[in-house]
């Protein structure tokens, strides 16, 4: 009884740091909550709105004051000319000007800023998609040696309950002290194996903590076992992928429109009031104002506007080619994994089936040990079977869900 107690003891000494449970969506949240690019494109995106009021600012009146005041003095044989000059300038003009007929140039501007906030709104979802695929990732590797962790302290307490139970046997003459040597050495060993699952379950931990911005300690955590199910978020159609392609495709439209408005006719009207003389002594007599329009229309630039085209088109045809590489790379990539998927489910099947059969061997074991009628090597060596089976098991099952993982988040 008093080893029992020591062996409850010891092992509530090795699991009193784990102490809090996290979830998988503790850390997804954290994660995202704490994720600087994604605030980056957040802060872009109320950039870009900020974008939109400047074009639908700008499109308003522009109204300006400008003042001057300059002399010119001049002598026998040297200044400037007076007849330029009129010896001086002294002006103060409150001038307004207004862009006529200009609807399609907003329009396009007003377009450009919508499909580049479309653009980042598809390009946080693809940075929230691969963030969420690396922290779930990186907690299925923390949890499967967790999980090894606690197989390896079950499977401890299974033969220090068997050494308890054999130390008789061996002062009774049953087995040799050999035998309980050996039994000795396999539970210092599993000790050993108990350190050394922990220090790389708490290396993992640290890692999923980077990942997710989390500053706190990880030696008081305990994982909960993912709740991953085989959901595919995206198909190839809806992905954000694909949608960012068919954006880049309205920017092209979009830009050719640009273009050419650049030579259509553009007509803005201008008025101002204010004084302007050329003697100070004049200002009183010379306030007035005018109005007027101004006309510009593009004849010829060097065929810029042929140039602008063939670059557009020359984006277009790289696009259509990334577009349609990614189609061939989602496809082949959405086929490998499920593949992979089904090959592992029926891995998983055959590994129970045969950790099935060992546990029933190593129970079979413990009645006979009992009776002496088993060699203890021949026990250890099913132990160390089982433990074998067990972490392919462990391995098995979190490839499984790190392939559902890739599928879920695949884009």
């Amino acid at each position: 009884m008093h080893k029992r107690s020591y062996i409850v003891l010891l092992l509530f000494i090795l699991f009193a740091g784990f102490s809090k449970a996290q979830s998988l969506e503790f850390y997804l949240s954290a994660g995202l909550q704490n994720s600087p690019l994604l605030k980056d494109l957040n802060n872009q995106i109320i950039s870009n709105t900020i974008d939109s009021s400047i074009i639908s600012a700008a499109n308003k009146p522009q109204i300006n004051l400008t003042s001057q005041a300059m002399y010119t003095p001049n002598g026998k044989n040297w200044g400037y000319d007076n007849a330029i000059t009129n010896g001086g300038n002294y002006s103060a003009l409150l001038t307004a000007n207004q862009a006529l007929f200009n609807r399609k140039n907003k329009k396009s501007e007003y377009r450009n800023i919508s499909l580049s906030n479309e653009s980042l709104q598809q390009n946080h979802k693809i940075n929230e998609i691969d963030l969420k695929k690396s922290i779930t990732a990186q907690y299925l590797t923390a949890y499967a040696d967790y999980k090894q962790l606690q197989f390896n302290s079950n499977l401890l307490k299974l033969l220090q309950e068997e050494f308890a139970m054999f130390k008789p046997l061996v002062e009774k003459g049953i087995y040799l002290q050999i035998d309980y040597q050996n039994l000795l050495i396999s539970i210092n060993n599993q000790k050993i194996i108990i350190k050394q699952n922990n220090l790389q379950y708490q290396n993992e931990l640290a890692v999923l903590n980077y990942i997710c911005g989390i500053s706190e300690a990880s030696n008081t955590v305990e994982l909960k076992n993912p709740d991953i199910r085989l959901q595919n978020y995206y198909s190839l159609e809806n992905s954000p992928q694909m949608m960012l392609y068919r954006i880049d495709s309205l920017k092209n439209s979009n830009n050719r429109a640009l273009i050419d408005i650049n030579y259509h006719p553009k007509i803005n009207a201008f008025a101002d009031i204010g004084f302007n003389a050329i003697t100070p002594g004049n200002i009183p007599n010379n306030f007035g104002n005018s109005i007027g329009l101004n006309f510009a229309l593009p004849i010829y630039d060097g065929m810029q506007r042929k140039k602008q085209y063939n670059k557009i088109m020359l984006a277009e045809n790289t696009r259509l080619n990334y577009q349609e590489f990614y189609k061939k790379q989602y496809n082949q990539q959405y086929n490998q994994l499920t593949e992979q998927l089904k090959l592992t489910d029926d891995v998983i099947d055959e590994v129970k089936s045969q950790l099935i059969e060992q546990q029933k061997l190593i129970d079979l074991y413990k009645i006979e040990i009992e009776k002496g009628l088993v060699r203890m090597m021949d026990f250890i060596s099913a132990v160390n079977n089982y433990t074998a089976t067990n972490s392919t098991l462990t391995q098995t099952e979190m490839m499984r869900l790190q392939i559902i993982n890739l599928i879920n988040y695949l884009k």
